[in-house]
Formats: C-alpha cells, structure tokens, sequence
C-alpha cells in the first residue's frame, strides 16, 4: 500500500495539473497563517459556517445556476457577507 501511495504522489507531482494542486494548497495554506486566515477560521467555526451552510441547502432547491444562487443566498445575510468579504480578504482580492 504504501508503494502505491508513492507513485501517486510521484505521478501527481510529475503532472502540470498536479503542479498547480499542489501551488494551489501552499497558497492557500499561506494564507490560512495570517492573522486574516486565523479570522476566516474563526468565522467558519461561528456563524459563518452555519450561513455558508444555508446558502448551500438553498442553492439545491434553485433554478438550474446552483453557484449563483449559492452566492446570492450567501450575501443576503449579515454573517455570509461577512464571510464572503473576509474569503476575498484572505486570497487577496
């Protein structure tokens, strides 16, 4: 088992895509150790999880643009602005 586990990992690192998985989870990790990070955990944990999870139920029952309606239903709240505004803060947008 463990060989197999290796040559996956070789083979995702040996890959462009599984290059830009990889940028992608040391960019994200980056930011989850600012202090902007620290607080967009925070948030997760409180209320803003529970309004992320909202949004999602809503965005099931939706018309046919689930994403959309997801980001719709998350804005509509005070908690999920909160946490979008804080998302962007924290990828640097």
């Amino acid at each position: 088992m463990p060989g197999e586990i290796e040559n996956a990992a070789r083979s995702m690192m040996s890959s462009p895509q599984g290059m830009k998985i990889i940028k992608g989870l040391d960019m994200y990790s980056t930011a989850m150790n600012t202090e902007s990070g620290r607080q967009l955990i925070a948030m997760l944990a409180g209320g803003g999880g529970d309004a992320l999870k909202l949004a999602a139920k809503a965005s099931t029952n939706g018309p046919k643009d689930p994403g959309r309606t997801l980001l719709q239903n998350l804005l509509s709240s005070k908690d999920g602005a909160a946490l979008a505004a804080k998302v962007i803060e924290v990828m640097g947008g």
